[in-house]
This record gives C-alpha cells, sequence and structure tokens, in this order.
C-alpha cells in the first residue's frame, strides 16, 4: 500500500474515531418534534415578530429535511441554533446544557475584537508559544479572512440583534471548539511581520494554578460590587451584575456613605450583563431626587383566534391575521421608600457592548429623565426582555425566547434593534488595552471633575 494511501486510509480513520465521540442519540420523529415545537412558540409568543423580514413557516418548512439529515446530536443543536439565531435577538436561543463540554477545549491564547478586528490579547507562557504575538492582529483563521471566517462559520449560529453584540460573542467562541481541531491562524505582528500558527485546543487540560501569561492579566477573583475612591477624591463603582438580587442591593448600599463622601461618582456598568430588573429600579432610586420614577413601559404578543378568524374579511384585525398583534402595558409609577439613602454627589455611567438585559433595563429608565447622569463609552448590547424557558430539549437543553420588548418610559419609544447610545462616545484602541490604560474611565473623571467646578 502507497504512503498516500495510507494518510488517506489514516484520516479517514480519524475522522471516524471523532465521531464516534459524538452521540447520535436523537430520532428523526425527536428532532421534527423539537423543531416544532420551536417554531410554534416563536410564531406565537416572540415579541419582535412584527421586525422578522421572512416567512417564519417558509423557514419551517425549509429546515424540516435539514433536521432530519443532521447525523449526530451536535449538528442537531448547531442546526436548532442556526434557526433561532435567524430571528436576532438576543434573548431568544437555543441552549445545549453543555451536551458537549467534555469533548471542548480552548486555545491558549485569549483574542479580542476591536473595531471589528480581531487581536491577540494574552498569550499563555509555554515553550510553543510566543510572546510576540501579543498585539497581533489575527488576518486569517483556517486560511480564510477572519471576517469572511466569522462571517460564514460563527454568526449564522449566534443569537443577537446588533453588530456588537455579534462580534463579542463570536470571537469568544472562536476560542472553544472539538479538542481534535487544531486552531489554525495568520497574525500580522506589531512589527509587521506575518507568523502562520497551530495551536492544540488544550488549554484547560494543560492548565495549572501557576500559568503565567504575557500580555493584558486575565481578570481574576471578580467582585460582583467593587468601590473605591480613585484620583482627585473621586468615587468608583464598579458592578459586575445586577443578581443576586439582594447580594447585590446590599453591597452597593453598604457604600452609598462613603460615596457621599466623595467630589463625584463613576457607575461602572460597561462588564454588567444584567440580572434583575429590581436592582436596576434600586439603582434609579439612588440617583432620583423625587419620591418616585416611571418605569419603562412594554409590549408582548397577544392571540385571538376570533379576531385572527375576522382578518379574513376586516382589515382592522390584520395584525391578528400575521401574528403580529401587541398589547401594550402603560409604565408602572415606582414609590422610593424613605429609607433609602440617595447619592447626593454627581455621577457619570461608563456603559458599552457587554452592558446588557437589565442593566440595559436601567439605562431605559433613566434614558429620558431630567439631569440625568451622563453616559460615557461605547453603545450597549442592544437586547432585554422577559424570556419564556422552554424545557425538553435532550439533556435538559432548553429553548429561550423573548416575550417582552421594553419602551422607553416617556416617548413609548421600543428598544429593539439597537442599544443605549452613549452622551460621549469613546472607545479602547488595541494600544489603549494593551498599555492598561483606561481611556474610558479616564474621560469619566474629567467630565466629574468639570461637573465640579
Amino acid at each position: 500500500m502507497s504512503k498516500f494511501v495510507n494518510l488517506i486510509v489514516f484520516f479517514l480513520l480519524v475522522e471516524i474515531c471523532q465521531g464516534q465521540q459524538i452521540g447520535n442519540t436523537i430520532s428523526s420523529k425527536e428532532k421534527i418534534f423539537h423543531l416544532s415545537t420551536l417554531w410554534s412558540e416563536l410564531k406565537y409568543n416572540y415579541v419582535n415578530m412584527d421586525h422578522v423580514s421572512f416567512d417564519i413557516d417558509s423557514l419551517y418548512s425549509a429546515y424540516i429535511p435539514r433536521i432530519i439529515e443532521t447525523n449526530n446530536d451536535y449538528e442537531f443543536y448547531r442546526l436548532m441554533r442556526k434557526f433561532t439565531a435567524t430571528f436576532k435577538d438576543g434573548h431568544t436561543e437555543i441552549w445545549d446544557n453543555g451536551m458537549f463540554s467534555t469533548m471542548r477545549d480552548y486555545f491558549t491564547l485569549n483574542l479580542i475584537d476591536v473595531g471589528e478586528k480581531v487581536y491577540v490579547s494574552t498569550v499563555r507562557k509555554s515553550p510553543e508559544n510566543d510572546s510576540t504575538w501579543v498585539g497581533a492582529e489575527v488576518v486569517k483563521i483556517t486560511n480564510i479572512p477572519t471576517k469572511q471566517f466569522l462571517e460564514d462559520s460563527i454568526f449564522p449560529y449566534i443569537s443577537a440583534s446588533t453588530t456588537q453584540h455579534m462580534w463579542m460573542q463570536g470571537v469568544h467562541q472562536v476560542h472553544q471548539d472539538f479538542v481534535w481541531k487544531k486552531f489554525q491562524a495568520t497574525l500580522v505582528l506589531m512589527n509587521g511581520d506575518t507568523v502562520d500558527i497551530t495551536l492544540s485546543r488544550n488549554g484547560e487540560a494543560t492548565r495549572t494554578l501557576n500559568d503565567q501569561t504575557w500580555g493584558i492579566p486575565y481578570e481574576r477573583n471578580v467582585q460582583l460590587v467593587k468601590f473605591e475612591v480613585i484620583d482627585d477624591s473621586i468615587g468608583y463603582l464598579n458592578i459586575r451584575a445586577f443578581s443576586p438580587e439582594e447580594v447585590a442591593i446590599k453591597l452597593i448600599d453598604q457604600h452609598i456613605d462613603a460615596i457621599n463622601k466623595t467630589k463625584g461618582l463613576i457607575i461602572d456598568l460597561r462588564k454588567n450583563g444584567g440580572g434583575s430588573t429590581t436592582v436596576a429600579w434600586y439603582l434609579q432610586s439612588l440617583l432620583t431626587r423625587n419620591d418616585h420614577f416611571l418605569n419603562f413601559g412594554w409590549e408582548t404578543r397577544i392571540n385571538n383566534g376570533v379576531k385572527k378568524a375576522n382578518a379574513n374579511w376586516k382589515v382592522e384585525y390584520k395584525e391578528f391575521g400575521n401574528n403580529t398583534a401587541l398589547l401594550f402595558n402603560r409604565p408602572d409609577t415606582i414609590f422610593i421608600p424613605d429609607t433609602i439613602k440617595r447619592i447626593s454627589v454627581p455621577v457619570v455611567v461608563l456603559i458599552g457592548r457587554y452592558t446588557f438585559s437589565a442593566a440595559e433595563d436601567f439605562l431605559v429608565n433613566i434614558y429620558e429623565t431630567p439631569q440625568r447622569p451622563k453616559l460615557i463609552g461605547e453603545e450597549t448590547g442592544g437586547s432585554t426582555g422577559s424570556p419564556l424557558v422552554v424545557k425538553g430539549l435532550p439533556n435538559d437543553g432548553i429553548i429561550r425566547i423573548c416575550t417582552r420588548r421594553i419602551c422607553f418610559p416617556y416617548s413609548g419609544k421600543r428598544f429593539v434593534n439597537g442599544g443605549i447610545k452613549p452622551d460621549i462616545e469613546i472607545a479602547q484602541t488595541i494600544h489603549d488595552l494593551l498599555d492598561s490604560r483606561d481611556v474610558v474611565l479616564e474621560r469619566g473623571i474629567n467630565e466629574i471633575l468639570q461637573m465640579r467646578k
């Protein structure tokens, strides 16, 4: 047997062995049932159906043979994820409950995206890695231009309503893949040289407590709420999440006296992925001078069989006929207890594309109020809502479908297909990040000092 034939046989055996690691436990009948459940729940409960530009029934029909033809459980979940991502909503997605986590790992570089380009931010120190890779632009992945690779192989499977959310999730997903898949990339180093690299996905398998890195240090021991006094007696309150609800409120509350002794406060929500709207209300209470404020209004789908029937001949029932009828709920008045201590110093809020969900509820609530804090940074992730959780997918996987669309409390404008834009837009460059320079925080400090003059 020739060496060439031996090589072909070897790769075929590798493919067979790898395929055997992925279960094929879902029957065709079950696949159709799960796809049908997803289609039905979206059709009757997805709140942004009036923003869908395609026919959902045609999409469902086209996916039936494709879902049957999936070769294993992973392909099934991946195709379900693609179907759901077509609706372009960050709270409408498929979770596989870590079904394939034991077969996945990451490579020992950390990638970040800046201005729709991908860079190496951190490199784990090891004989096969090189410190010169830090700050390099990743121009190709598996010999495909990086942006094209993301658009073809990553983005179609991500549920996101904004470009910034798509990139944030997409770059993270490049890291994670099956352990038998090498990461191959072409880097342009900071000195202009080009290098090709091939890395094993064994980051978790080779990780130790003594690992050291080149580049931007990993964040460790991240606190849910952190307060400190920084330059010129300015307070800095970093809130990483609005959950757990009682814990977050308690941690914020314990700093109010110290905050009111500063020249001003910077609230950092740039990496706040959300949580409980109750925490958003509490934070707004701290900043509100009156004894009450308006919460956001909201819309949800409404289905009525008789009105849908009448849509066949009455134009006023058209929205019931095409499954886009909505019920609007007026804003609630939230009264502030007398026991709450208010923040009495000038405030600015830092925001960015990782600001998401309940953190955006807070921003929608305050956005149209007079004398609100200035917002500094980048446009937020652009997704919030009350997701319907549909259980029953294989291995306890779930479907999430956004059922609530919030509206600004005063104008009634819908919060959809975009994030909250800052009053002062400023973003970190790759050089800022590598130099550990936080230009957004610097601008926040300057704004507080200007307000004190």
